[in-house]
C-alpha cells in the first residue's frame, strides 16, 4: 500500500526520484516493479499505477458509458508512460505529463492506497487545504 507524503526535487531534465517507501512497496508487492504514470482526468496531478492497478483501470473502462470512453482514453491512456525507476529511483517524466501537473522543481508525492499521486508542491498545498475544508464537518462512522 502506498501511503505517506514525500517531497523531492525534479531536475532540469524532468527526472524525479520516487520516494524510497514507494519504491519498497513496488518491489515488495508488485513483482514486475513497473509503474504506469499518467495524467489524472479530474485533478491537476499525475497518478502512478503499478501494473496490476493499471490493468484494473483498463478493465474498468469497458464499463464506462460509451460516450465517455474515447475522451477518457485520450485524456488518460494516451499520455501514459511505463517506467522502471533507475538505480537511483528516478523516472523521466515526459513534457506533456509535467505540463498537465504544472510541475516545477518542488514535487510532492501523496500515497493513496493502491496508487500514488504526483503534484506540484504549491498545487498540492492548495488542494489539501480545499480537501480539509470540504471535510471539516464530516464524521467517519467506525
Amino acid at each position: 500500500m502506498f501511503q505517506g507524503e514525500f517531497s523531492n526535487n525534479m531536475d532540469e531534465k524532468g527526472r524525479v526520484s520516487i520516494p524510497a517507501p514507494f519504491r519498497d512497496t513496488l518491489k515488495t508487492h508488485h513483482a514486475d516493479g513497473l509503474l504506469v504514470i499518467t495524467r489524472s482526468h479530474n485533478t491537476g496531478c499525475l497518478i502512478a499505477y503499478p501494473t496490476r492497478e493499471w490493468k484494473r483501470l483498463q478493465t474498468s473502462i469497458t464499463n464506462m458509458p460509451a460516450k465517455l470512453k474515447p475522451s477518457f482514453k485520450r485524456a488518460v491512456i494516451t499520455p501514459s508512460q511505463v517506467f522502471s525507476p533507475d538505480r537511483q529511483g528516478r523516472v523521466l517524466l515526459a513534457g506533456v505529463l509535467r505540463e498537465h501537473a504544472a510541475l516545477s522543481r518542488a514535487v510532492h508525492f501523496a500515497g493513496t492506497g493502491e496508487t500514488f499521486e504526483i503534484w506540484d508542491k504549491q498545487s498540492w498545498d492548495k488542494q489539501l487545504e480545499a480537501d480539509l475544508a470540504a471535510l471539516q464537518d464530516f464524521e467517519l462512522d467506525m
